[in-house]
């Protein structure tokens, strides 16, 4: 074992180590502690000038005696950290176990209802990916030190991580030392920035890799209006800021049911991931100005408001996306990258001076595929080795109008015609299997399009399904949501 003798003490490798490591976080922290009371420089004992006199010397001793005992006095370091509350749990554990190599011992409180444990939270950090993080309060012995996580929540920023020490004064610049290795957790392996997860203030994750972008088909015109309106915009993030065009932008995908909007969302969040971006989906249940919040603190960030429509069958659109724009203003003011896009059934329902850019700064189209879109969707919706010789002008003559989950829809038909001809195996595709397909839909196509929207059972369809994925949603976090402490106590 390595060791050596120092004043009648074994000193072993591991003290030295602890020794360092503390000294590393003392020096990291100082410049945040700015206590000058007592300064250790040069070879003589500097006085205050006001000691002078008679008596000084008993004077000089009880100062000293008095800093010592507020040295070891306990106090609060709160820490407010810009980030979801989870995310700040999550970083305090890696901070703990990187340097000391423990989470800490969980310590109960007592209050008038009783004790209060400390707990091991398991929370999404993924999709498919969890962890334990520490909630409550939790006791560091090597630092004669006791911390609290939770969660406060300030009025313009949502829910945010609060860590608070208490702990001896001289050991203040540590605590400092300690948050700042937090921060940079959060600041380089944040559990939710460049992700894809929802609106929620405490977000969770949804597969963004769920839809494959392959094969999703939409017209030239389509396409090209995606690339330059919202993909390209997230690829080349850097060109934009360099030719001072500004990523704080709002779009509009509308069109008829089964045009591909959410298809378009899954595909964005692909991008955003990709360029190290934050996608945030904006649910029915999800508030839209607590997911520009969260945009903020994880930006640059896209905000898909998906159906806004259904805002307005709950006559809360023109309020709702007239707030979320105020906010994009306000992000603006503080050169924050957060782009918006809304989808929609019915763009009418949008109010006019919405439409304009500045407040909505593109609307994209989605509708019926052209040409050469219909022959891509057909060729990636059937194997290619079933189709032969087809002649995709009489296709798309009998596409006409199709969106594409019509034109899905009728390619797969197809293949049903075949296995069924062929009692059980597919056979070639012929161009009449697909017409006849198509002519089979025309009379679904014609219900959908002259169908009226009946708001009143639209709105309690969502209403059923809010309440519904909500107490799922609440499953899922294991009933732990966070202590709200701080500004709106």
């Amino acid at each position: 074992m390595d060791e050596e003798v120092k004043t009648g003490q074994v000193v072993s490798q591991a003290d030295r180590d602890r020794a360092a490591l503390l000294q590393v976080l003392t020096d990291l922290g100082s410049a945040a502690v700015g206590d000058e009371s007592v300064e250790f420089a040069g070879t003589k004992i500097v006085l205050p000038a006001a000691l002078k006199g008679p008596g000084w010397g008993e004077k000089a001793r009880k100062q000293i005696r008095d800093i010592e005992a507020a040295q070891e006095k306990s106090f609060d370091i709160r820490r407010v950290f810009p980030f979801r509350p989870f995310d700040g749990a999550a970083a305090f554990h890696r901070a703990m176990m990187r340097l000391f190599g423990t989470a800490g011992l969980g310590k109960s409180t007592w209050s008038f209802f009783g004790e209060n444990r400390p707990e091991l939270l398991t929370v999404d950090v993924g999709w498919g990916e969890t962890m334990q993080v520490p909630w409550g309060t939790f006791e560091l012995a090597m630092l004669d030190c006791v911390f609290e996580i939770e969660g406060t929540l300030d009025r313009e920023r949502g829910p945010l991580s609060l860590i608070t020490a208490t702990v001896p004064k001289k050991n203040q610049a540590i605590i400092e030392g300690f948050f700042a290795v937090v921060e940079d957790e959060l600041q380089q392996r944040s559990i939710y920035r460049g992700k894809a997860i929802n609106g929620a203030g405490d977000p969770g994750f949804f597969n963004h890799q769920a839809v494959d972008a392959s094969k999703v088909i939409y017209s030239t015109e389509i396409i090209t209006q995606l690339n330059a309106n919202v993909w390209s915009v997230i690829d080349h993030a850097q060109a934009m800021r360099d030719n001072d065009i500004p990523l704080k932008r709002a779009f509009l995908l509308e069109g008829t049911y089964g045009t591909g909007k959410t298809q378009a969302g899954a595909i964005t969040a692909q991008h955003a991931v990709k360029a190290g971006w934050t996608f945030i989906l904006v649910r029915p249940e999800d508030d839209p100005l607590q997911a520009i919040r969260t945009a903020q603190l994880y930006s640059p960030a896209v905000v898909w408001v998906e159906d806004v429509d259904n805002l307005a069958s709950q006559g809360r659109s023109r309020t709702q996306i007239s707030a979320v724009l105020d906010a994009m203003d306000g992000i603006a003011a503080k050169n924050t990258d957060v782009m918006v896009g809304f989808t929609t059934n019915f763009a009418s329902k949008i109010d006019k001076g919405m439409l304009r850019p500045g407040r909505i700064d593109a609307v994209i189209s989605l509708g019926a595929l052209d040409r050469t879109a219909t022959e891509q969707l057909v060729k990636v919706t059937v194997d290619p080795a079933l189709l032969e010789k087809i002649d995709y002008d009489r296709v798309f003559a009998a596409f006409t109008g199709f969106v594409p989950a019509y034109a899905v829809e009728a390619s797969q038909r197809a293949v049903r015609y075949s296995i069924a001809r062929n009692q059980g195996r597919p056979s070639v595709i012929t161009t009449d299997d697909l017409v006849q397909a198509a002519d089979g839909m025309r009379a679904q196509l014609k219900l959908m399009t002259d169908a009226p929207e009946v708001e009143d059972v639209h709105t309690i369809e969502r209403a059923i399904t809010t309440q519904v994925e909500g107490v799922l949603l609440r499953a899922n976090l294991g009933g732990h949501p966070f202590s709200i402490k701080g500004k709106d106590e």
